[in-house]
């Protein structure tokens, strides 16, 4: 394993005292397949983004803002400590603000960047915490220092006993502090990684041009938390109570996104709470202590989506940005590459075999139902059928049925679009054979390469389950597909969806996803908008603006009193001068 792992300590970066943090970068087996997901993708999304983003009035500084973007991804994933990887989810998330807010001409570009920036603070702030905790109980924020926790349980623990009986007094044990640090790691983990309750920014920020809707919210930075808790397997793995929480929080994302993306109307916004959903199917799959099932599906997904959001962006550029499905209809005939690579890529977010969905999902779905979880895995189960449904939906009223304006008059995109769109499509073919379940035929390649650094649980798979997976798959994708190829005409207006009849206000409450988003609204955002609203009306007026025109009163008043006293006439001076002698004498005699 130490052959496996290259780390460079290029100069003293942090330095107060017994803190000393480096500049040290780090490269394993985690961290190359990482770096190879975030550079392919990257790349594709540069070349693709030369055609999407052509005629744009600030092109060179999105293009300043994307590569930064990409430096800051890698800084994320090849640092060797927890500081220098917060550099870089920070810089991810101020580029993730300035992407989306590209078009801040558009109200809603600029609320949605706001919120995006704001929301991932929540997480941001625990992360925070968790660095704190992890140093005073290691004295180190290396990774590496940090993992030996697994390889030495019993030295660790008793390490951490010391550390809580002299902060917390003798009755302190020391899991409980291992548990408060994972649970912090988990709450940054769901800010990055749009997880249950704070996914909330990620549909919003569609709002941005749709390369940044690919890079940044399908294939790199909202994987940052996922990363984070590989990384962070060691500690996960001995505060056992915590993974139950991190189990049933992935799966309950995974399903409110599946729902939620069955109920939109907008190409970006399914595909974004599609996105909530699998990234729920990752923190699941480390909730039962499958990392490599997670990482798995994390560069599958990375794929798949990617294709996804690209050729959705061949669809709106071809469409002069229309982004509402109601809309579009009959595409196939005339936008026939990008069809067939959207086709490739519903197929592999869908989990149809032979396709790369198909291979990590239903891994995760294999070991959540061998750890026992029966409910969970259930759900999952559910979750998956729902996203074959929901992509057959989409699929149909997009390219299928006959044209609606303004789709009659659309073409195919050119090479700079189609072509990425081709590696992807390729790429979401064969990315599954990167950790097939056969390990004794030497096909694990993922597992075999990710052996080193997380638990060696082969890569498996539950042919009863695939077999009812794919069959729901198929099934599901031809019931979406079908229902709304022949109803096409009845879906262009709101609320004459065909399911809209059979399910009224549970509709209305998925296409909300749940209202969660509203309840903020009601709760946080109006009590810190009426505290705003005081401050800014009251307080900074009366209370700020109030003592220091108060002040300056004091001094006028003062000022017009003595300017009054200097009139220029003699006898008021004599008047002055004699109350002078007067009051001078007075004070004489009676002292």
């Amino acid at each position: 394993p130490e052959a496996r792992r290259i780390s460079s300590l290029a100069w003293p970066w942090i330095s107060i005292g017994d803190f000393r943090v480096p500049f040290g970068l780090l490269l394993d087996p985690l961290t190359a397949a990482l770096a190879l997901l975030i550079t392919g993708v990257g790349g594709l999304i540069h070349v693709y983004s030369i055609g999407y983003m052509r005629g744009d009035a600030r092109v060179v500084r999105y293009f300043a803002f994307l590569n930064l973007f990409v430096a800051m991804m890698l800084v994320l994933v090849m640092a060797n400590n927890m500081l220098l990887l917060f550099l870089g989810w920070e810089g991810v998330g101020l580029c993730s603000f300035l992407l989306i807010g590209h078009w801040f001409e558009r109200r809603s570009a600029g609320e949605a960047a706001v919120k995006a920036f704001v929301v991932n603070r929540v997480g941001d702030a625990a992360f925070i915490l968790a660095m704190l905790a992890i140093y005073d109980s290691f004295g180190t924020l290396n990774f590496y220092a940090v993992e030996v926790a697994r390889q030495v349980q019993a030295g660790f623990l008793e390490r951490v006993g010391e550390i809580t009986q002299r902060s917390f007094g003798p009755n302190w044990q020391p899991i409980p502090l291992v548990a408060g640090i994972t649970f912090l790691l988990l709450i940054g983990a769901t800010g990055k990684s749009a997880q249950l309750p704070l996914f909330v920014w990620l549909p919003d920020a569609m709002a941005g041009p749709t390369p940044v809707s690919a890079l940044i919210h399908a294939a790199t930075m909202v994987t940052g938390g996922v990363y984070l808790m590989a990384r962070a397997e060691a500690l996960f793995q001995l505060a056992q109570g915590v993974q139950g929480w991190v189990l049933w929080l992935g799966v309950l994302t995974a399903l409110i996104g599946a729902t939620a993306a069955i109920a939109q109307w907008d190409i970006k916004r399914v595909l974004a709470y599609s996105t909530i959903s699998q990234l729920g199917f990752m923190v699941a799959a480390c909730g039962v202590g499958a990392y490599g099932a997670a990482i798995f599906h994390l560069l599958t997904h990375g794929l798949f989506k990617a294709l996804l959001f690209l050729a959705a962006g061949s669809v709106i550029h071809a469409t002069h940005d229309v982004q509402d499905m109601r809309r579009l209809g009959g595409l196939r005939a005339k936008m026939g590459t990008t069809f067939w690579t959207y086709l490739i890529g519903a197929g592999a977010l869908a989990g149809i075999v032979p396709l790369a969905g198909f291979w990590s999902k239903d891994e995760i779905l294999a070991a959540v139902a061998h750890s026992g979880n029966v409910i969970p895995f259930i759900l999952l189960f559910l979750a998956s059928l729902l996203t074959a449904f929901y992509m057959g939906r989409q699929v149909a009223l997009i390219f299928f049925g006959q044209p609606r304006d303004p789709a009659v008059h659309a073409h195919e995109s050119g090479p700079l679009l189609t072509v990425p769109l081709v590696i992807l499509a390729v790429g979401s073919l064969i990315a599954g054979g990167l950790n097939l379940p056969f390990p004794q035929f030497g096909l694990s390649l993922l597992a075999t390469w990710l052996n080193s650094l997380l638990p060696e649980l082969p890569p498996t798979i539950d042919w009863v389950i695939a077999i009812f997976a794919t069959a729901g798959a198929v099934g599901l994708s031809y019931v979406g597909w079908s229902f709304y190829t022949t109803r096409a005409a009845k879906v262009l207006s709101g609320k004459s969806d065909p399911i809209y009849r059979y399910s009224g206000d549970i509709w209305d409450s998925m296409a909300a996803a749940w209202y969660i988003d509203a309840l903020y609204e009601r709760t946080v955002v109006s009590w810190f908008r009426r505290l705003a609203s005081f401050f800014a009306q009251v307080f900074d007026p009366q209370g700020i603006d109030g003592l220091v025109q108060g002040v300056a009163g004091i001094f006028g008043w003062g000022a017009g009193g003595v300017r009054r006293m200097q009139s220029g006439y003699v006898r008021v001076y004599a008047l002055v001068f004699t109350l002078g002698v007067v009051v001078v004498l007075g004070y004489l005699v009676l002292r």
